[in-house]
């Protein structure tokens, strides 16, 4: 096109139809701009595309990675009630008056509340890059964006509980340590790496009768109770939120 219409414009030169000529020469300054825009529009059409993928592709990542720290927030759920069970069973034990339980019940109990700390730790690495690179933007959901940029506040929130409950948990068990015969509340978990059973006759059935040991484990068990009833469905909430989001913005190819 371009060609043809430069044959023309020489032509009307050789023949001197100026005003013509001007005509023609518009058209191809009007034909070249055209042209540079229908390009622009292209590479900006281009452009979009290649962000939109980039948006589906972290969309997918981010569904896979917060569908999996739902379980493993719900597999913690599941260990901070079971602390919380066992503790709730040491304090119906407690008390002036000597305790019905066995030295060897209350054993296992003590072990079972105490020898697993619960605390949610989820995986992050997708978000982290999406918030360290600056990518947060090309979502197009205002919803999600916000949803994204607040779920470190709404974690650090959970972990200073989690840190709470952590900080009287270590409490209870220098408290155990010092006061109970270790080696007999941890009898078979010790056998079972070679150290025998203790030659001491000493149980720990004292700790039952102390009030300080009761208040070390009420304050284990209600944290406990705090994180499960409170905090972690708070957690439970947002993650749905943005599951439900992103199931919305994923288009089904």
């Amino acid at each position: 096109m371009i060609n043809f219409l430069r044959r023309i414009r020489r032509d009307l030169i050789i023949e001197n139809k100026t005003s013509i000529y001007l005509i023609y020469a518009v058209g191809e300054v009007v034909l070249v701009v055209f042209g540079i825009l229908i390009a622009l529009q292209i590479d900006n059409w281009n452009e979009n595309k290649k962000i939109r993928s980039t948006e589906q592709q972290y969309l997918l990542a981010l569904k896979e990675e917060f569908s999996f720290n739902k379980g493993e927030l719900e597999s913690i759920m599941n260990r901070n009630k079971l602390n919380f069970d066992y503790a709730l069973k040491i304090l119906d034990n407690t008390g002036p008056e000597n305790p019905e339980i066995t030295d060897e019940k209350f054993g296992r109990l003590l072990t079972n509340s105490l020898s697993i700390e619960t605390q949610f730790d989820p995986s992050q690495g997708v978000l982290d890059e999406i918030i360290s690179s600056g990518k947060l933007g090309i979502f197009s959901s205002k919803e999600l964006k916000f949803a994204l940029s607040s779920w470190s506040g709404i974690l650090y929130r959970v972990r200073l509980q989690e840190q709470e409950l952590l900080s009287m948990r270590s409490r209870t068990i220098e408290m155990v340590r010092n006061k109970a015969n270790l080696r007999k509340v941890l009898g078979a978990e010790l056998e079972e790496i070679g150290i025998k059973q203790t030659k001491f006759e000493q149980g720990n059935l004292h700790l039952l009768k102390s009030v300080a040991f009761e208040g070390h484990m009420t304050g284990f068990a209600t944290m406990s109770l705090n994180l499960n009833n409170y905090h972690y469905p708070k957690l439970v909430e947002e993650i749905d939120k943005i599951l439900l989001i992103i199931d919305d913005e994923v288009k089904l190819e």
